[in-house]
């Protein structure tokens, strides 16, 4: 099994709608994403998937949202923009865009340095 990873950040601003704190006041991050991709079988280039390529398919997930308040854009219009449900968003997208002999394994969130959250689906 051969995994690859690549990492890229995007800036934007979300409330976490129903908490009892600050996070329930307007406020942003510089959002980290961490895609862990994985495949049995390699190219004829030798490559699992090609770190640029991969890292394009996340980066058009995040453009979506870079420079923007994701409260106010889909999914998170209806759903709370946490790490958590971000990182889903994240993987199940990315599931769409990947080629086929190649899965998503995880996506990691990181609001801050100290601040992550991790989805993945485990068959």
């Amino acid at each position: 099994m051969y995994t690859v990873k690549v990492q890229l950040e995007f800036s934007a601003g979300h409330t976490i709608r129903g908490y009892d704190g600050p996070c329930s006041r307007p406020h942003g991050h510089n959002w980290k994403v961490v895609v862990q991709a994985r495949t049995e079988t390699l190219d004829n280039l030798g490559m699992s998937i090609d770190f640029y390529a991969l890292q394009n398919a996340a980066k058009e997930i995040a453009d979506v949202y870079d420079h923007r308040d994701m409260n106010q854009l889909p999914p998170f219009d209806s759903v709370n923009p946490t790490s958590e449900n971000v990182a889903k968003h994240f993987f199940t997208e990315l599931k769409k865009k990947l080629p086929e002999r190649v899965r998503v394994d995880a996506v990691t969130i990181f609001e801050t340095d100290a601040y992550s959250a991790t989805y993945s689906e485990e068959e």
